[in-house]
């Protein structure tokens, strides 16, 4: 299975590169973040990173599959959508960022058409999780990589995570590994470096997680939070291990349990009983507290329950550059959209 997933995927590689299969390229600037294994990479928090990066210089959209929706074709996303209409991971996104346009699309070089037609002013397309998706070609492509095990150290599916062979990095005009320790040393940096570099030449950055200390309450109830409340952890993320281990750290609770589900997880109403069953087990004081991501889906469900009622709170996080890879990160990524948009546009003048 393993080798035959791995020649797959390269002849279809071969193809595209050769021309064979045709890539779709638009004008306009359009940024690609993926990664080459399935699920837990970051792709999220750094695409919101760079809609905060550019949102303020550029009319910015997002498009994504809208992975776990019920829904099929090109839609935009709203902000009172269902995560079942959208994806979770798009009206996350939507929610934090209600100024900018999110779509949905599984037919990628349609979408971005459409989109395009529909929305002419916008300037820039940033791509969730299409790094294998070469249907349509991106100017520049983002491929992260998890520190726990980066691409190089990983293998093709079902042995390991890998949708492609690790050779598939070399379209990637910039890595990221992602989820580091804030303190990772320059000598680690080197290690990793060392092994990336044998399928890439890409510049690699180096990137960890910001847990952010204000927690934020998902329905009305509102309680005071301080060291050692008592709290129930709810997840439905592709790793959930490091989540867990900050709020244990940062909270110290007396009691803790931990209701960990599968990535995407659509919540159904039984278990926001068991989870509310367990909740009042507890001492007071005691919240819920789960994922961004987590909470758009928990919302859905919860409308008309009991469980709206309840002290549920979501953590947010934001992406952390190391060092100076922060600079280095964002002068790449705003010269090549301010290039490619002056481009876009003096081709729009034209036509």
């Amino acid at each position: 299975m393993r080798s035959m997933l791995g020649l797959i995927s390269k002849i279809r590689n071969q193809l595209f590169d050769k021309g064979i299969f045709k890539s779709s390229e638009f004008d306009l600037p359009i940024i690609n973040v993926g990664n080459l294994a399935v699920g837990g990479s970051g792709k999220t928090p750094h695409v919101e990173y760079l809609i905060r990066l550019l949102k303020q210089e550029f009319k910015v959209a997002t498009l994504s599959r809208g992975y776990g929706r019920n829904t099929r074709g090109f839609r935009e996303v709203k902000i009172n959508d269902k995560a079942s209409e959208s994806g979770d991971e798009p009206l996350q996104i939507k929610k934090h960022f209600p100024d900018i346009n999110v779509f949905v699309g599984e037919k990628r070089v349609e979408a971005v058409s459409q989109l395009l037609f529909e929305h002419s002013k916008i300037e820039a397309i940033i791509l969730d999780d299409a790094y294998q998706h070469r249907a349509i070609k991106a100017g520049f492509n983002i491929l992260l990589t998890d520190y726990s095990k980066i691409f190089p150290d990983d293998k093709i599916m079902p042995s390991g995570r890998l949708r492609e062979h690790p050779l598939g990095a070399n379209r990637a005009d910039l890595i990221i590994v992602t989820k580091c320790p804030m303190d990772l040393t320059i000598e680690k940096r080197k290690e990793l470096q060392n092994k990336i570099s044998n399928f890439s030449h890409a510049p690699t950055l180096y990137s960890g997680i910001n847990y952010q200390k204000t927690l934020v309450p998902i329905f009305s109830n509102r309680i005071d939070i301080k060291t050692g409340i008592n709290i129930i952890l709810v997840s439905g993320i592709a790793k959930s291990l490091g989540f867990e281990e900050y709020v244990k750290e940062a909270y110290k609770p007396k009691s803790f349990e931990h209701f960990n589900f599968r990535d995407h997880y659509h919540f159904k109403k039984s278990d926001l009983q068991h989870i509310e069953e367990k909740f009042n087990t507890f001492a007071n004081p005691k919240i819920i507290l789960c994922t961004d991501k987590d909470a758009v889906r928990l919302s859905e469900v919860a409308q008309g329950n009991s469980f709206a009622k309840l002290p549920v709170y979501r953590l947010p996080i934001e992406v952390a550059f190391l060092g100076n890879d922060k600079k280095i990160f964002d002068k790449k990524i705003t010269d090549y959209v301010r290039q490619n948009k002056a481009n876009f546009t003096i081709h729009s003048e034209q036509d």
